[in-house]
């Protein structure tokens, strides 16, 4: 920091804290300016974001944290009424739960998919055939269909001399999937610890609920205050109509591919799972398992698969902008495109960040076109 800016923030510092308590009130705007400065001029000594640079590790799992807290105090304020808990003890309860709903299904996924590649190793050893020969229709396909059946029929004849021919892209495909893995494993880490603080935040709710709507207030009065209402029930309402409707969606497509027989049925699961998170939508990896179904199984399992799996695919339409838009008077659309373009732009944090965003700046436009037309009236 520069000798000058240290030198004005301690006189903002005189100004500001030894100023008798009888002036304070005539100078009030003028203290404010003063707290501005001084914190912008800590904030960003030389032109740098100083105490922001320090934060930025913990500023996604701080953010979570929040997210977590805000989406899940209407089940932490129903627990406490319900059962009479104390904060601690409800605050802790939810956050075991959560941090069991979250790590449960990644175990469980992992070990399924240990147990089911076991299983093709030691197929594979025995030089057992691991896939049934390629229904002949597949050469009347357009472009790839000689290709791919050829390819399907050499790999179920002989698959250990169809891997060795594919030695290089296997092991580039292994290390991509293990990148992969090793990111999950440390986003899961993340989320657990951001878990345990939405717990502590959750135990104190109300002290810093009114020190965020103390300190919004500060910010812009009364619309600060309401700024930080719209906040709170966008995300509640974006938890509940995107991940809400995404994991109901999940389980019962999984569900169904357990029933039905399909293999790595819990990876296509988590797929899916993401695949709806992000708004993109679990169709990329069903479609392809309906094929294999009917390719696969006779044909009335497959058609009574299909006629279950075909809906759950096109319920997020209906379900997703009910829940998003209940309570709320940010029109649907605004709330999409903050969804939609917040995941594009920060992932799954933007996909909570975004719609707040897009809330709070259509709520100022809209008060701005208003406080216009009052203008004009009056004039």
């Amino acid at each position: 920091m520069a000798g000058g800016a240290s030198l004005q923030q301690q006189h903002l510092v005189r100004r500001i804290f030894r100023e008798p308590r009888r002036e304070r009130p005539a100078r009030r705007a003028c203290a404010d300016d003063d707290v501005i400065v001084l914190v912008h001029g800590w904030s960003f000594p030389n032109g740098r974001e100083y105490p922001l640079q320090l934060l930025r590790p913990i500023i996604p799992t701080l953010l979570w944290a929040v997210i977590l807290s805000v989406a899940v105090y209407p089940l932490f304020a129903l627990l406490r009424r319900r059962l009479g808990l104390p904060r601690g003890v409800a605050a802790t309860l939810l956050a075991v739960f959560l941090i069991v709903l979250v790590v449960a299904p990644v175990i469980l996924l992992a070990g399924s998919a240990i147990d089911t590649l076991e299983g093709y190793a030691r197929d594979l050893m025995r030089g057992e055939h691991l896939l049934p020969p390629p229904p002949d229709t597949i050469q009347g396909w357009p472009v790839v269909g000689q290709r791919l059946h050829e390819f399907w029929l050499n790999a179920a004849n002989d698959m250990r001399a169809v891997l060795k021919d594919h030695v290089g892209q296997l092991a580039s495909m292994g290390r991509w999937m293990g990148g992969i893995a090793a990111g999950l494993a440390l986003e899961i880490l993340q989320f657990a610890v951001a878990i345990v603080i939405a717990g502590a935040i959750l135990a104190y709710s109300d002290t810093l609920t009114s020190t965020a709507r103390d300190l919004a207030g500060r910010v812009a009065d009364a619309k600060g205050r309401h700024f930080l209402e719209i906040a709170g029930s966008t995300i509640r309402n974006v938890s509940q109509g995107v991940i809400g409707v995404a994991v109901l969606q999940a389980a019962l497509l999984g569900i169904g591919m357990l029933v039905a027989g399909v293999p790595f049925a819990g990876a296509i699961t988590f797929a899916a799972l993401v695949l709806a998170i992000v708004q993109v939508g679990p169709g990329i990896v069903m479609l392809p398992v309906i094929v294999w179904v009917w390719f696969t199984l006779p044909f009335g399992t497959a058609a009574i698969y299909t006629i279950y799996t075909v809906p759950l695919l096109l319920v997020d339409n209906v379900l997703r902008p009910v829940l998003m838009a209940r309570g709320l008077q940010t029109p649907m659309v605004v709330i999409l495109a903050g969804v939609i373009c917040g995941t594009l732009a920060g992932g799954l944090i933007g996909l909570f960040v975004g719609p707040v965003v897009l809330a709070v700046f259509y709520d100022l436009v809209v008060a701005w076109i208003v406080a216009g037309r009052k203008a004009d009236d009056v004039g």
